[in-house]
């Protein structure tokens, strides 16, 4: 058993180091085996919200509301988590795992862009909500007006949000950030020692719970001391699995 615990450690860390951003294994398996997080998006009625869930029940929901952030969370009815993540393993849309972004440019409807781990891989793909469906779109509006109903946490302060960056977005950002910020790749060793911001880059788009102004601090820390490019609550930072923007989020 020793043996295969050693030799599940290092396939793990494997993953870690050169997963790709469309289907990422978790970095241990038994951790929150079914997860998901979405952004719902209108250019119409301008509209922006949050949802994430995880197998047992627990939810978080983040709106803005006359132009400010407010926060539910807490647990809901197990049945309809397990319902939404039923509709999600069955989903064309995520299975094929098609990102229809490029052709959503004028589209003014609603917009669901959703990661989730299915058959343990780590999936996203962004497309317009009528596209998933009514059994789909029944599911997830059942979990949301539950959540609605959920009061603000106490233990979240804020979160953390990494997005990743790639080809020319990247070139452009080593470029602006010159000589006098640091577009290093940072090591997974550094990155480890601040365990919110190690979850940010494993599980992108995925807001991370800050649950005390110490663990805000030891990610302003992180940006002094690597002398990272941006400002205290949004930065960039060039790691092993690539470049992201992340950013910190008010909870209220």
């Amino acid at each position: 058993m020793g043996n295969r615990k050693f030799l599940e450690t290092i396939i793990c860390a494997a993953l870690f180091l050169c997963g790709d951003a469309s289907a990422l294994r978790p970095y241990l398996r038994e951790v929150e085996a079914k997860a998901s997080w979405m952004e719902v998006s209108s250019k119409e009625k301008k509209t922006v919200y949050y949802m994430e869930m995880v197998q047992g029940g627990r939810v978080i929901l983040r709106t803005i509301e006359k132009g400010k952030p407010l926060t539910r969370g807490g647990a809901i009815k197990q049945q309809l988590v397990k319902d939404f993540f039923r509709e999600i393993e069955n989903s064309e849309i995520i299975n094929s795992q098609k990102d229809l972004d490029s052709k959503m440019l004028f589209y003014k409807g609603e917009i669901l862009k959703i990661s989730a781990y299915v058959s343990g891989e780590l999936r996203r793909v962004a497309a317009p909500f009528k596209d998933f469906g009514e059994a789909f779109s029944y599911a997830f509006s059942e979990v949301r007006k539950e959540a609605l109903k959920l009061q603000k946490p106490e233990n979240v302060k804020a979160f953390l949000m990494a997005e990743p960056l790639e080809g020319a977005v990247l070139d452009e950002l080593g470029k602006r950030a010159g000589k006098e910020y640091e577009m290093a790749i940072i090591e997974t060793n550094d990155i480890q020692k601040v365990k919110p911001l190690l979850r940010a880059i494993k599980q992108p788009h995925r807001l991370i719970t800050l649950q005390s102004q110490q663990e805000q601090k030891s990610i302003t820390d992180f940006i002094t001391e690597h002398r990272l490019y941006g400002v205290k609550d949004m930065f960039y930072i060039s790691t092993t699995r690539g470049g992201f923007r992340c950013q910190i989020l008010s909870a209220e």
